[in-house]
């Protein structure tokens, strides 16, 4: 052969096994990689990434191809880097999926249940995730919220004897709008704190004056019913009933918690504040200082009612919860604890009840019998007799509790403790499962049909049916809950007809915490009924008479 002024190329290279290693470590990057993005697109993250300010997630993008193509070139041209990566998820992978299989850390005690994070993203948005992990696992499992260990207690008798017997090695597992209340917000209050504070708002809470406040707010529900009536028959399709239940709701406890009518510009301003005050956001600077703001104008605003309620002026003297406080401790609203956490009270029960209201329409709607059944009955008069009482519209109210709205408690595990046998470490949450024991087929009969008349039947104690908490922390308003819902429902059919145009699924929030609702898709179209046989209230007593409607 020919020598040429260049010598021969060498020979191709032989396949080596050097190539395998390389091969299996971006085999094992992309299927932790799988895995990540598996879960970050799950519909709770997604919904987060929608509802993020647009220069969140033009920043999001950058990062994220930033990372990718760094991340490329280490794999290409950093060899020990990585080897390192692939051995870190490796070991992640395996974490993982030990701690995702339903018996890790029986051995120590722990109940069974998967830890696992995708887990714990599917419990967001399938509806039957508690109970049926109830029929797999038994009344006591463990999973995780994004990482965080949860025990779950199935059946509010062994929870309430939980509360009971370990009450000091569990508080409330509190959000961070707590710090802002002085000594903190009375759902979260450390127990001694809570021994001082309760005694006042619940005497401030039992003091509404509803029989005297009746009329005036049952004026208010049916002004803001033909409101949606005027609008559900002009707009294509129908209209958002859920605005005008709010806008019900804001004047009734407007009325019930400072003394103020409808047309009081405070409660416009009342109004405004509201979402300003955003109890489920999980803290910052600015969020913050929004927060203290919103806190520090409602307290002037509740300082000017107490100015204006002097020398006995009756609306704010008596039925009143200002009122009321300021009769028990005439310096509440210099301390911050107490004058913030009366107008935290206001912010939690304005959305609380109004997804309960939004509920019982969506169940009159639905079980369209039950609207015959309010109207053979007439209107009761007063506030509840006792805390399960027995006319119509009430037992649609308590069955609508039943349910829906009543979800869940949560408390820390402050230092280990037992539940059935199983060994539940400090720092662990625990979460009573509210709804699925008010299904408990041991209790209620036929747990998954709405039938109101189940309270006719029998009454049900608080190891049964616990609506309103299971313990000393459980909601004080609870009457007036009870009251302002039996309002709507009796309004709604003794003087209405309705008809769902459009609707959609049922929605939840991208937290645990978050309470599941009617779609924002619903339209209703809405009229007035032409006759209302049964306007009368139950005690023959004639109460004020609304000149659009003539209904008392």
């Amino acid at each position: 052969m020919s020598k040429g002024p260049f010598p021969a190329p060498p020979p191709p290279p032989t396949p080596s096994l050097v190539t395998v290693p390389l091969a299996a470590e971006l085999a094992i990057l992309s299927v932790a990689l799988g895995m990540v993005l598996r879960i970050a697109l799950k519909p709770p993250f997604r919904r987060d990434l929608r509802e993020l300010p647009r220069r969140w997630v033009v920043l999001g993008v950058v990062l994220a191809v930033a990372g990718l193509t760094l991340g490329a070139w280490i794999v290409i041209r950093w060899g020990s880097v990585r080897h390192f990566a692939v051995v870190v998820a490796l070991a992640g992978m395996i974490g993982a999926w030990v701690r995702a299989r339903p018996q890790y850390g029986m051995r120590r005690g722990f109940p069974p249940g998967s830890l696992g994070v995708g887990r714990s993203v599917d419990a967001i948005y399938d509806r039957g995730f508690y109970l049926d992990q109830v029929r797999s696992h038994g009344p006591v499992y463990k999973m995780s919220q994004f990482g965080r260990p949860v025990v779950c207690v199935y059946g509010l008798r062994r929870a309430r004897t939980l509360l009971a017997t370990e009450s000091d090695a569990l508080v409330g597992a509190s959000l961070p709008y707590n710090r802002a209340l002085g000594k903190g917000s009375l759902r979260y209050m450390a127990n001694d704190t809570h021994q001082q504070e309760r005694p006042l708002f619940r005497q401030a809470f039992s003091a509404f004056d509803l029989a005297g406040s009746e009329a005036f707010i049952r004026r208010s529900c049916r002004r803001q019913l033909e409101a949606l009536v005027r609008t559900s028959v002009t707009l294509a399709g129908g209209a958002n009933a859920r605005p005008y239940f709010a806008r019900f709701l804001l004047e009734a406890l407007s009325n019930v918690f400072f003394g103020l009518d409808q047309d009081d510009p405070r409660v416009n301003r009342f109004e405004a504040l509201l979402p300003v005050i955003e109890i489920g956001r999980m803290g910052g600077s600015a969020w913050r200082a929004r927060f203290d703001a919103a806190l520090v104008e409602a307290t002037l605003i509740m300082e000017g009612i107490a100015r204006d309620g002097a020398g006995d002026t009756p609306a704010l003297s008596k039925g009143t919860a200002l009122g009321t406080l300021l009769a028990l401790d005439p310096q509440a609203l210099e301390d911050q604890t107490r004058a913030r956490n009366l107008f935290v009270a206001f912010k939690l029960a304005n959305g609380d009840v109004v997804g309960l209201l939004d509920w019982i329409f969506t169940k009159l709607s639905t079980h369209v019998a039950w609207q015959d059944n309010v109207r053979r009955e007439p209107r009761a008069n007063g506030e509840p007799a006792s805390s399960q009482p027995r006319d119509v519209g009430a037992r649609v109210v308590l069955e609508t509790l039943r349910l829906e709205q009543s979800e869940f408690l949560y408390r820390r595990v402050l230092r280990p403790l037992t539940i059935d046998g199983y060994t539940i470490p400090a720092g662990w949450l625990l979460r009573v499962l509210v709804q699925e024991s008010h299904r408990d087929p041991e209790v209620f009969a036929a747990p998954d049909t709405f039938d109101p008349d189940r309270f006719l039947q029998r009454s049900f104690d608080k190891s049964e049916y616990a609506p309103f908490g299971a313990d000393v922390h459980g909601c004080m308003g609870a009457r007036l809950t009870l009251f302002l819902g039996r309002v709507l429902a009796e309004e709604l059919c003794h003087g209405f007809e309705w008809t769902i145009t459009q609707d959609g699924p049922l929605e939840r929030g991208t937290r645990h915490r978050h309470h599941w609702r009617p779609s924002s898709l619903r339209r209703v179209v809405m009229r007035e009924r032409t006759a209302t046989p049964n306007a009368a209230v139950t005690d023959g007593a004639k109460a004020a008479t609304c000149p659009m409607t003539g209904h008392p």
